[in-house]
């Protein structure tokens, strides 16, 4: 079938094309012309078109997301955040994910600009610095996400963990759990990253024990994380615990350290960032980051569309499990004995 247009509306409600477009928009109509309107939009299962919006209002309502990795447990959370905002709002979302590929960050960044999008929200490193400031200053509110932004213009606005504090959490745990000499598996040059090394770093000083630069790997991809950890084990025979600060890299280290014939937390602790699903069932403890209400507050700010700039920080949680050795004392099982377990169903023949 054909597709209902305003014109069809207009002539079927008895009134001009302008009416129509005021009713459409909330435009000062008579009662009863209104709902004249709106019974034919009903009937003709008539739906505005949003391109034409888009050009007259030199803006589109979409919300666009520049997402570094899709396989970041992080982000997950995150964009469901950011989407119901956007819902709420009458807005939809594009997300596009770079892989962390600096290029890509940039033309995704700047496709975005070209669809005219409500707002942008990036999780990119530095190199789209520029064009996000030149976006925030014609008019299109950005959020950086991850990271804070120096000296922001107005509309450019940050929203991040306190990467430091995450830092001197996972110190602080690790030494009440007995553990002294730390490996670090990082992702490379980003803030977060600095961050939380310099805040390990510092909370391992204040208990006067000591992160050296050799006890420090990055890592670029997955493929890679297998030949840091034992290059680490190489490094330092006495490792007695390693520390992820990526959570794309959690399952990949663990698996590396299963790999060198370590069993956690018995030979070797392990702590990671950010919680995923399987992190209960392997027993892992986690810095976690509130990343749905960052995505939350990141889609706000964009609705919002104020002049002033915002950086928001928010605070890590630590979940504990048993990877560092927290409840090495009660590791028991709780699965009843044998002759206390209910029987099973039988199988038909």
């Amino acid at each position: 079938m054909k597709r209902s247009t305003i014109g069809d509306v207009a002539a079927a409600a008895g009134v001009s094309v302008a009416t129509v477009s005021r009713v459409l928009n909330g435009g000062n109509v008579k009662e009863a012309t209104a709902s004249r309107v709106w019974e034919v939009v009903t009937r003709l299962e008539y739906t505005p078109n949003a391109l034409t919006k888009s050009i007259f209002a030199g803006r589109s309502s979409t919300i666009g997301a520049v997402i570094d990795d899709l396989s970041s447990p992080f982000y997950l959370d995150l964009m469901r955040g950011i989407d119901e905002v956007a819902a709420a709002n009458g807005s939809l979302v594009t997300f596009s994910s770079t892989f962390r590929h600096g290029d890509r960050e940039i033309a995704q960044v700047q496709t975005m600009d070209e669809q005219r999008v409500r707002g942008l929200v990036v999780t990119t490193g530095t190199s789209t610095d520029d064009k996000t400031r030149r976006m925030a200053a014609g008019g299109t509110p950005c959020v950086i996400v991850a990271r804070s932004v120096p000296n922001p213009p107005p509309r450019l606005h940050s929203v991040s963990l306190d990467h430091i504090a995450a830092g001197w959490m996972m110190a602080e745990h690790l030494i009440s759990c007995g553990r002294r000499r730390i490996g670090v598996i990082s992702s490379g040059t980003r803030p977060s990253q600095f961050g939380r090394i310099e805040g390990l770093r510092s909370g391992l000083d204040e208990a006067g024990l000591s992160l050296p630069e050799e006890a420090v790997v990055d890592v670029a991809t997955k493929s890679e994380v297998g030949e840091a950890v034992w290059a680490l084990l190489e490094r330092s025979k006495t490792l007695d615990a390693l520390v992820c600060l990526t959570g794309r890299y959690t399952v990949a280290v663990h698996s590396a350290l299963a790999d060198c014939g370590l069993a956690i937390p018995d030979d070797i602790g392990f702590l990671s960032m950010d919680d995923f699903s399987w992190g209960p069932a392997l027993g892992i403890t986690v810095v976690a980051q509130p990343s749905y209400q960052m995505g939350r507050r990141a889609a706000e700010l964009i609705v919002g569309n104020s002049n002033q700039s915002a950086q928001l920080t928010f605070e890590p949680k630590l979940v504990v499990r048993t990877s560092c050795g927290e409840s090495s004392a009660f590791r028991t099982s709780k699965l009843p004995s044998s002759s206390h377990r209910p029987a099973l169903p039988s199988t038909p023949s």
